[in-house]
């Protein structure tokens, strides 16, 4: 059952807003006529969404509790009103409110409001969360971290020249300098898991993108050249934009 919370300081409307509710089958998570007790009945009651009355007499607003919601709370709020003017309404704007219910109201006005508010809501929050996963996935894509002696260095991907083989270890050559993975070359590459690093022999593998000419069986990386085993050497040349 979805939970409300209501933020009216004049009583009557607040009672008559929560009996209304309950008939519509929300259920009510409480009644605040002010600043503090919102926010402690936002922490007690964890409601799903708040009615917020604008005007609350002295002291802070509605659409200061919205804000601190908007903040703080992973809720959606309506405003309820008496005042329909687009001073009012800019304000109110600013606490990005799903929804804006001017007194008086009818049922209909609660119910559809509510329900599209919470849909609207979980709209923008799955967009953000796919959005957030992305960057994520993208984080993981643009860099490695290897630790060494303690210490954790970041790498980013596209620094990276080639990697080289020794025993259970991975040198991973760089435009910087050298750095020591603790992985085996074949479990580094998995977890590079990048098209842009190819094995082209049992003791090491380059960065595609870093090769700047290739000579028989050796790849050059500016003045630096690498062995291709002959086993390898097909899929580079199939790998490469050759014309």
């Amino acid at each position: 059952m979805i939970k409300v919370l209501i933020v009216e300081d004049e009583f009557t409307i607040a009672l008559d807003l929560e009996e209304r509710l309950k008939q519509m089958g929300f259920e009510v998570a409480g009644i605040a006529g002010n600043y503090d007790k919102a926010l402690s009945l936002l922490l007690e009651k964890e409601p799903d969404i708040a009615l917020l009355d604008i005007n609350l007499g002295k002291g802070k607003s509605g659409i200061d509790i919205a804000k601190i919601i908007d903040e703080k709370f992973n809720i959606p709020v309506i405003f309820l009103s008496a005042y329909s003017d687009d001073k009012t309404f800019e304000d109110a704007q600013q606490a990005n409110p799903m929804g804006f219910i001017v007194k008086p109201f009818k049922d209909s006005d609660i119910d559809h409001g509510i329900k599209l508010a919470l849909q609207r809501y979980k709209e923008i929050s799955e967009k953000q969360t796919g959005k957030n996963e992305n960057s994520y996935t993208d984080f993981k894509e643009n860099c490695i971290f290897i630790k060494d002696k303690g210490k954790i260095t970041k790498i980013n991907t596209s620094d990276i020249l080639w990697l080289e083989a020794m025993d259970n270890y991975t040198i991973v050559h760089t435009k910087s300098g050298k750095h020591i993975a603790g992985s085996s070359l074949k479990k580094t590459l998995t977890k590079l898991n990048s098209p842009n690093f190819l094995r082209i022999h049992k003791s090491h593998a380059v960065a595609l993108d870093k090769i700047t000419k290739i000579e028989d069986n050796l790849v050059f990386i500016n003045k630096k050249y690498l062995v291709i085993s002959r086993n390898y050497k097909k899929e580079l040349l199939n790998k490469l934009n050759l014309f």
